[in-house]
């Protein structure tokens, strides 16, 4: 098949569809990855589309982050089933990081036990407020008023002579490369946080993977679990593996 047949093909998936994922183009057009990449740098050299990372996406496809109280409507089914899982991978009298997913009210909702947590998300500190055998600690800073969370100076230096026994990290998209959110502050927070866990265990729902997002928070070498509610297609699982990543599935 010539690439101009490729190209006309990969624009009607796209109009349907939105986003491709290089292994969608390969298996589909039974091309080479090569080949995939070539044809995606000559689709966004003609502005017909744009590239996300690890595939391409309409020119129009623009994922836009919801405040929080719109984002925990999304999916919750999956959400309370892999929160339920993160708080039974907890253990007892242990310290963590929980960050601002939404996520984390269905992990506070099922925590059992007592531990210390330290957080920079309002919704959190409001959560567990209610729950008289956990220690919690805020990170202070700056409220970023939006989306619910403290950021700063203040939080950086606290995170700084911190070590927890894990860092608990929700992601607003999952790339190739890593985890990525919408607002630098955050990934900021999230990244320090990760630095300082001995485990980082990182929650993820299906359209993560579907999504693109702006800072690059953590790379899948500090990621120690992946809860997950679907199975990945084969191309994440060998990327998974060949990140030593592992995974679970709720």
């Amino acid at each position: 098949m010539y690439q101009e047949e490729r190209l006309r093909k990969i624009l009607e998936w796209l109009q349907k569809e939105q986003v491709l994922s290089n292994q969608d183009l390969v298996e589909r057009l039974d091309i080479s990855r090569d080949t995939a990449r070539r044809d995606i740098i000559r689709l966004t050299e003609m502005g017909k589309a744009i590239r996300t990372h690890g595939g391409i996406a309409r020119t129009d496809f623009q994922v836009r982050i919801e405040n929080y109280q719109s984002r925990m409507l999304q999916n919750g089914e999956g959400k309370q089933r892999i929160g339920k899982k993160a708080a039974e991978l907890l253990g007892e009298h242990g310290i963590y990081f929980f960050d601002t997913s939404t996520h984390m009210p269905y992990v506070c909702e099922a925590l059992d036990g007592s531990m210390k947590v330290y957080t920079h998300s309002l919704d959190n500190l409001m959560m567990l407020a209610l729950e008289p055998q956990i220690e919690v600690h805020s990170l202070g800073g700056i409220l970023q008023k939006e989306n619910r969370f403290f950021y700063g100076f203040e939080a950086w230096e606290q995170l700084s002579n911190l070590t927890f026994d894990g860092a608990l990290l929700g992601t607003a998209a999952v790339a190739e490369d890593g985890l990525y959110y919408e607002e630098a502050e955050d990934a900021q927070v999230k990244r320090l946080a990760a630095r300082r866990a001995k485990k980082v265990i990182v929650m993820a729902d299906y359209p993560k993977f579907q999504r693109v997002s702006k800072y690059k928070a953590v790379g899948f070498d500090e990621v120690d679990l992946l809860i997950l509610d679907r199975e990945p297609i084969q191309e994440w699982k060998e990327i998974l593996k060949r990140e030593d990543v592992q995974w679970i599935v709720v």
